[in-house]
Order: C-alpha cells, then sequence, then structure tokens
C-alpha cells in the first residue's frame, strides 16, 4: 500500500494512494477511540477499518485522514479538518468536490465541517453515527465510570468548567446535517438502539437526500461495498 504519513499543524496525518486514481477523494472522519500515529493507524490496524480502506483505494479513491484526538465535535477539530482539506487540495491532483466519511463521534463534526467547507462537499457517508450530545449524555449516565470520563473529556473538548458541563451539554441541540447533499447512513444491527428508530425515521422526514440502511453484525463485510456504490452514484457531475 502507498501512504503517506506526516505532521499537519502538529498532528500525525495520513494520505492513502490507489493504484488507479479516480481523480476522486474521501476525507476520513474519526471518532474518539480513533488515533493516526507516526507509525501506527487505527484505520489499518483495525481489521474491519483496514478492508474498508483497501477497498476503497482498489476502487480509485484517495483517502485522507488526521488524528483529532477526543474532540466530540469541538470547533477546534472542526477548524483542523477544513485546513486539511485545503491543504490536500492544493498538494494532490484531484476533483475538488471531496466526499465526507464519519463514523462514531466523528460525525458529531458533520455540521462545522460542512458550514466552513460550504460547496466542496460531494456526499456524506456515515457508520454507526453518533449525532447528539444530549442523547450521549444520557446513555452514559447509566455507567458512573463512563458518565465521568464523559464528563471529563467533554471539559476539556470545549473548554469548559467542570461544573458546568451537565447544564451546557442539555443546551445543545443534535447536530444539523445538511439538507442538500446527499447522505448515507450505515448503522451495525448489534449497536442500534431502539430509541434510534424514531430519531432516525424524523431525520428522513427532515432530510430529502437521507438513505438508511441496517446491517447485521454477520454482514458487517458488506459496508464498503455499499458505501463505494454510494459514493459513485454521486460522481457524475464534475
Amino acid at each position: 500500500m502507498n501512504q503517506k504519513t506526516f505532521r499537519f499543524n502538529n498532528e500525525w496525518t495520513t494520505i492513502f494512494y490507489p493504484e488507479r486514481p479516480s481523480g476522486f477523494s474521501i476525507l476520513l472522519i474519526g471518532g474518539d477511540n480513533y488515533y493516526i500515529m507516526e507509525k501506527s493507524n487505527y484505520w489499518m490496524e483495525h481489521p474491519g477499518k483496514k478492508q474498508m480502506v483497501d477497498h476503497l483505494l482498489g476502487k480509485g479513491y484517495t483517502l485522507v485522514s488526521s488524528n483529532l484526538g477526543t474532540h466530540w465535535g469541538n470547533e477546534e477539530a472542526a477548524e483542523r479538518l477544513a485546513e486539511l482539506y485545503a491543504y490536500f487540495i492544493r498538494q494532490e491532483i484531484i476533483n475538488e468536490k471531496i466526499h465526507l466519511l464519519a463514523e462514531g463521534t466523528g460525525a458529531l463534526l458533520l455540521e462545522k465541517v460542512c458550514a466552513l467547507l460550504e460547496g466542496k462537499i460531494r456526499s456524506i457517508g456515515m457508520i454507526n453515527p453518533e449525532l447528539s450530545l444530549v442523547k450521549r449524555y444520557q446513555k452514559e449516565k447509566e455507567n458512573k465510570f463512563f458518565h465521568k470520563k464523559f464528563m471529563k473529556e467533554i471539559s476539556l473538548a470545549y473548554k469548559i468548567e467542570s461544573d458546568e458541563v451537565s447544564q451546557w451539554i442539555k443546551s445543545q441541540g443534535d447536530c444539523h446535517l445538511p439538507k442538500e447533499i446527499p447522505i448515507f447512513l450505515i448503522q451495525v444491527m448489534n449497536h442500534y438502539e431502539r430509541d434510534l428508530t424514531a430519531y432516525y425515521q424524523d431525520l428522513t422526514h427532515e432530510l430529502a437526500h437521507l438513505e438508511i440502511n441496517y446491517v447485521t453484525p454477520e454482514k458487517r463485510y458488506s459496508i464498503p461495498y455499499l458505501m463505494n456504490s454510494f459514493f459513485r452514484r454521486h460522481e457524475k457531475q464534475l
């Protein structure tokens, strides 16, 4: 595999190059457990993510991703991604309209990134997305250890005093996805929670260009194929 790992804005960043470039690219947006270091990379060390990277590279996509740390959707991480996009477009011979692929809490960045890159996003793919800090807060309250860790991470990510975090989270709305951009959401059923059904139904009413696909754990291998098929449908206009 041909890849380049380097420091960008003090964070380790990787560009994966396909053997036969199609001219299209994907910005990979990871969640809180995703990492890119000088000699280690979550996208290559997690079997499912490596399968996806390999498949998308085989379809000609140039992939780029940067280490974001435990961002929980903060402005700083969104701005770093916008700056990375500007650098990436200058350095590589690719179409300036890029696909986004966000996993987990990486999806919390989509609203901010789309605003910063207005007119530059071709389509958005999401896998098991986190789209609401409030819903995550309510879930974490069920376990004292994880709740304490979650609250500390939010305090650090958003530079909020620890005794103000709870009230601040409750004041936050869900992530608002752009209505004009095609969006594909894949939910793996073992991550599936019943209260997501109504939430996703509301999203489909709000977003005319949203497609949702539920995948059972034994069909995880199909995710790269589904994602590639979706991206391809939105490449007819350069």
